[in-house]
């Protein structure tokens, strides 16, 4: 598993540095915790593992040790998990700003960090304010889940972030914590304790060969798979790509795997230039697309029709290959919003250098804010399990940043958290002055088009993916 969390994450090798976010201590389970209202607007400064930056502990017990407390709150009675105090409601995560998946991990934690301080800024919830732990993990599974028992255990949060399904989810599903996440794996969209805001990898699997299958004229196909042997990076899964492909009468003669360790492209692209496939369809992380791009320059070779895929769509790609890039296509969901001022503004104010048009990013933002609105609506049964019960009543919601149409919205329900209504294909196009980036070419989507012929996968037989009535 350590493999298979390293790998999928990873955008580029290496570390861009955010000071901002950096997480101290001895090794990567460093802590540090977001600013309060009243605190400088970037993040608080780091602090070492077990110390606390100016936060009261929460009350209650343990997070294993029983039920919900009644206290005296406003003058009322309130039932409380541990994590909410008068004051504030504790929140956490783990992810990986160091080790070879830092730049991905750094944008997951600067736009959950920037969402809870544009929360906090405006008003907090219902008069609390959302108090954030952070711990880096390094992407290191045993250390993510180290991190999430003390999370929960010690620390008290009462919700979390970030954590993924296939490491901890049987834990935190014990202790009945929601998580709110991006998610790509199956298991974050039919837990029900995750609540995710993007899509899952196999349906954007379809929405990509729906899109070549109907605009292009592809006859044969490569994948390139990261085979870890697990979840959606194994043999197992790229033979199901290829039956997507042949359901479109398209031939998929190349299946070329990736150990995790491996980053030479050099094999790969020698396959499919042999087999003269028209389209190479990317199921790796960004780090080896990039080496593949390069690879193709070397060897004169360029799939006639395109290539593109999941994991791609981060503005990394673009910005390695510049030219080589062009008319890579990925997707992408939240259009307009990236157009906000404000979002931008609290990105930057806590790490000038990350990416803000980033789905990573803008996914972990709108996490907060998701947050914000389910907390809201807690009353006085401020409950973990009263939580989950509020967001599996969202229907359509939006965050309220904007009231443009090019924004997706989202539905949970008890029986599907594959809550994401919208997305749209994206492909890298030159913007001008030899600057290349990932631009919007189709409406946002509002269902899954499944190859002719197949059904509705069975981790998603529960949710309409296409949009044919909930």
């Amino acid at each position: 598993m350590a493999l298979v969390l390293a790998a999928a994450v990873a955008a580029v090798g290496g570390r861009v540095p955010v000071e901002e976010v950096a997480l101290a201590g001895d090794g990567p389970s460093g802590r540090t915790e977001v600013a309060r209202p009243g605190d400088e607007a970037s993040a608080a400064g780091p602090a070492g593992p077990g110390t606390e930056t100016g936060s009261a502990p929460a009350g209650g017990g343990t997070a294993s040790s029983g039920g919900p407390v009644a206290t005296a709150g406003s003058g009322a009675s309130e039932r409380r998990d541990p994590g909410v105090t008068d004051t504030e409601i504790r929140i956490g995560g783990s992810t990986f700003t160091s080790g070879p998946a830092a730049v991905y991990g750094e944008q997951i934690a600067v736009g959950f960090t920037a969402g809870v301080q544009y929360v906090n800024d405006h008003g907090g919830v219902n008069g609390r304010r959302l108090a954030l732990t952070l711990y880096d993990d390094g992407g290191d599974p045993a250390k993510q889940v180290a991190n999430t028992k003390r999370l929960i255990e010690v620390d008290q949060v009462f919700a979390l972030a970030m954590v993924y399904a296939p490491i901890v989810g049987d834990y935190v599903a014990s202790q009945g914590v929601p998580v709110v996440h991006l998610g790509q794996f199956d298991e974050e969209f039919t837990n029900p304790w995750w609540f995710p805001l993007g899509g899952p990898q196999r349906l954007a699997a379809f929405q990509l060969e729906h899109f070549v299958a109907t605009t292009t004229a592809t006859e044969k196909v490569a994948v390139f798979y990261l085979d870890a042997g697990a979840n959606n990076f194994s043999a197992a899964y790229a033979e199901e790509v290829r039956d997507d492909w042949e359901h479109y009468g398209i031939d998929a003669p190349v299946l070329v795997p990736f150990a995790p360790d491996q980053t030479s492209c050099s094999d790969a692209i020698s396959q499919a230039s042999a087999a003269d496939v028209d389209f190479i369809q990317f199921e790796i992380d960004a780090a080896r697309v990039i080496n593949c791009g390069v690879e193709a320059q070397i060897q004169g070779y360029r799939p006639p029709e395109g290539w593109g895929g999941y994991l791609i769509g981060v503005p990394v790609v673009p910005e390695a290959l510049g030219s080589i890039a062009e008319g890579m296509i990925a997707f992408d969901a939240f259009g307009a919003l990236y157009e906000v001022p404000e979002y931008e503004e609290y990105i930057h104010r806590v790490s000038p250098r990350t990416e803000a048009r980033s789905s990573t990013t803008m996914a972990y933002f709108l996490a907060a804010l998701l947050l914000r609105d389910s907390l809201a609506q807690l009353g006085d049964d401020l409950t973990r399990v009263h939580l989950q019960q509020v967001l599996n009543t969202f229907t359509d919601w939006r965050p309220g940043l904007t009231d443009h149409p090019n924004q997706p919205s989202w539905t949970w329900t008890p029986s599907c958290h594959t809550a994401l209504k919208g997305g749209y294909v994206i492909e890298v196009q030159d913007t001008g002055g030899g600057h290349y980036r990932w631009e919007q070419i189709t409406d946002q989507l509002t269902s899954t088009p499944l190859p002719p012929g197949k059904g509705v996968p069975p981790a998603f037989q529960s949710c309409d993916i296409t949009g044919t009535g909930r």
